[in-house]
């Protein structure tokens, strides 16, 4: 049986430490770092000062905040080395309108603030010399890809992985799994949170740690200060819509950080690699990664890694594939994304092999509402209705599957009612354990342009052990289930979660996709023709979306330069089914009619303008067409250009109509109207002050 990637080392002799939610992790992590010696490492997506790390309600808290912890470590002489991920260089673009999709994501949460908030922390720690703050931008920053790997080192002796950030960011991950408002920053989130992570004591310490002295010593390292903004910037910060980030910040990069200190070199030779005879008796670690791949891969490279090839560490994907290769009992899969189209296979796979096996389940435990901003890229995107029905289809019996989410009634909470699922474990057969911070998806695995080069940086562990697997199971279940869940399994603890889900006074509900399935309703199926012609809004318009194109070369097109990305395809989820259609309506409208310099006239009508096919070329989509991709025809742009001497706010509209195949546009049915908010530019205006913002 094989458990483990072939090319990386394992390792025996250490003892772990398991964290559902972020409380135990956070009080660990506290003693931790007061105990410290000789240095701290960390990485995460985000880091923010006030995190507080113990959480009583006493007055006492405040010196237990993550900033505080830190300063005084190294006040003590210990070194402290903070690498934080760092979305984009520029983040001015995201106010400025330049970059829509990094507007549209910096929209969908709490991101405006993610920088500043980076920049608080570097603040408070400045002024001491053992204490060294950088970011990190990924190398496919242009796009959305970050460095997301969350550990923390220390004195080669101690490391914590997985999932939990130290940040109350769009959610704050210190919770408890009563998940109660209690303690938590309420005040700065909209749901509750759920997570996973743990500690490593043993010779598996030494690979999180050689992973942070490559990413230190071969990343692209930045330091930050706020922006000065000319006055072009500071009129586009002024008149930008809410949410924008009260202080402006940008980067400089440092090409020669601190030096870290020196570990003595290890041969190949002195690591052990898997033979294929592992068994789950004997616990066995072995860390695992993505990585992208950069020009100096080959320089930066961990001499175990022995991988003969010259591209990317795909070691996360490799792992999620092998555990559910090896499943022969269950398969527990609990993560933030289930969108790889390879492990959909697998765990399809999976059902056939075991369809012999009445007790065979596989467990799938999801957020209920996903962040759609976290799903660009097509094999991220949540269109997953045909894969959960091959695996039902390819299972002993419909039973063998399900598709789980959490939910919390607490009166007294001002959060929504979501338990937002972020873990990204994978649990088999009460033998095999997948932890840390690599989502099942295409961003953590492949990357967002699906080129399969550039992912996100990820680091997880396999931990082969019997005990721990049957206890991480028990725990994990136990908090979902409300009822005490043995570390001996047993067939119908994995059936409660299908007997439990939708319960009055419980957590646990259906996956909304999987729910239509489980009641015998195909996924693509118009909600309108079971529940009323309203429900159209809920199954099609609440993840339908209008998505830029990410072309900068459209000018051939007509597209005038301050429109070089304003071509746009309207996004359908879930699927349209056999026998039905999609018709489309587009237009662009401005918000005002600017009649002076300000842009904005709100006593005028707005203006629509028309849209052209972009397969076509043709002005066909002012009325229903079945063209679902557009752009800003070269009229279009002149009449923008000539109705305004800065900037306007705009929308383009797409109204979209689901019918039989045997029934027109203009025939009554059921319809859903999508927007993508845009900020135009004149074209002079925008070369003459701006000349990085438009690209010729």
């Amino acid at each position: 049986m094989t458990y483990f990637v072939q090319y990386l080392p394992t390792t025996t002799g250490n003892s772990t430490r398991l964290y559902i939610d972020g409380k135990g992790y956070c009080a660990d992590l506290y003693d931790d770092l007061r105990s410290a010696k000789k240095f701290v490492f960390l990485t995460g997506l985000h880091f923010m000062a006030e995190f507080g790390l113990i959480r009583t309600g006493k007055t006492t808290d405040v010196s237990a905040t993550l900033s505080r912890v830190l300063k005084e470590t190294g006040e003590r002489g210990v070194e402290v080395f903070l690498l934080v991920n760092q979305f984009w260089k520029d983040e001015t673009e995201v106010f400025m309108g330049g970059h829509p999709i990094r507007s549209k994501i910096m929209k969908g949460g709490e991101l405006h603030g993610y920088l500043p908030e980076t920049l608080k922390l570097f603040e408070r720690l400045k002024g001491l010399k053992t204490i060294h703050c950088r970011t990190d931008i990924h190398p496919n920053s242009d796009i959305f890809a970050t460095h997301h790997q969350k550990t923390v080192v220390i004195d080669d002796r101690i490391a914590f992985l997985g999932g939990i950030d130290l940040t109350f960011l769009d959610g704050d991950r210190w919770d408890t799994p009563a998940h109660r408002a209690r303690h938590r920053h309420v005040d700065r989130t909209q749901k509750f949170w759920h997570d996973v992570h743990m500690r490593l004591e043993g010779p598996a310490v030494e690979f999180v740690r050689d992973n942070f002295v490559q990413r230190w010593a071969h990343g692209n390292l930045h330091t930050i200060r706020e922006k000065s903004l000319d006055s072009y910037e500071a009129w586009l910060h002024h008149i930008a819509e809410d949410p924008r980030p009260d202080v402006v910040v940008e980067a400089m990069s440092d090409r020669r950080p601190p030096a870290l200190p020196r570990f003595a070199p290890k041969p190949v030779s002195k690591f052990t690699y898997p033979t294929g005879d592992e068994k789950p008796a004997t616990p066995i670690i072995q860390i695992v990664r993505s990585m992208p791949q950069k020009d100096n891969w080959h320089k930066e490279k961990p001499v175990w890694n022995t991988n003969k090839s010259r591209e990317w560490e795909r070691s996360c994907k490799d792992a999620y594939l092998i555990g559910i290769q090896a499943a022969r009992k269950y398969i527990y899969l609990e993560n933030q994304w289930v969108a790889d189209e390879d492990i959909w296979a697998a765990l399809a796979t999976a059902a056939k092999a075991n369809r012999k096996n009445p007790d065979f389940r596989i467990i799938l435990m999801v957020p209920y509402e996903g962040l759609f901003a976290a799903g660009l890229g097509s094999n991220q995107e949540l269109f997953i209705g045909e894969e959960i029905e091959r695996i039902v289809k390819m299972s002993h019996s419909p039973a063998a599957f399900g598709m789980y989410a959490l939910y919390q009634n607490d009166t007294q909470a001002k959060v929504s009612g979501q338990i937002y699922v972020h873990s990204k474990v994978l649990i088999v057969d009460d033998a095999w354990s997948l932890i840390g911070s690599a989502n099942a998806g295409g961003i953590s695995l492949e990357g967002v342009r699906s080129g399969k080069d550039e992912p996100d940086t990820e680091l997880s562990a396999i931990v082969l052990d019997q005990a721990f697997a049957s206890t991480f199971r028990s725990k994990v279940w136990t908090e979902h289930l409300g009822r005490t869940v043995s570390p001996t399994y047993d067939v119908r603890d994995a059936d409660l979660f299908r007997g439990l889900a939708g319960k009055p006074g419980g957590r646990l509900r259906f996956f909304p996709g999987y729910d239509n399935i489980k009641r015998g309703v195909p996924t693509w199926f118009p909600a309108w023709l079971q529940e009323g012609r309203d429900a159209l809004r809920i199954d099609f318009a609440k993840q339908s979306r209008i998505l830029p194109s990410l072309s900068t070369d459209l000018l051939s097109s007509g597209l005038p330069p301050t429109l070089v990305r304003a071509a746009f395809t309207a996004r359908v989820v879930p699927s349209v089914p056999p026998g039905w259609r999609c018709w489309f309506r587009w237009h662009c409208q401005l918000y005002y009619n600017p009649a002076g310099l300000s842009g904005q006239d709100p006593s005028n009508p707005p203006v629509y303008l028309k849209l052209r096919s972009l397969k076509y070329d043709k002005d066909e989509v002012w009325d229903y067409s079945d063209q679902d991709s557009v752009y800003i025809g070269k009229l279009s742009a002149e009449r923008i250009d000539a109705e305004t001497k800065t900037a306007l706010p705009g929308i383009i509209r797409c109204r979209v109509k689901i019918l039989p195949l045997d029934e027109g546009p203009h025939d009554p049915g059921p319809s859903m109207v999508l927007g993508f908010e845009c900020l135009f530019l004149n074209a002079k205006f925008a070369r003459g002050n701006h000349p990085k913002f438009v690209k010729r």
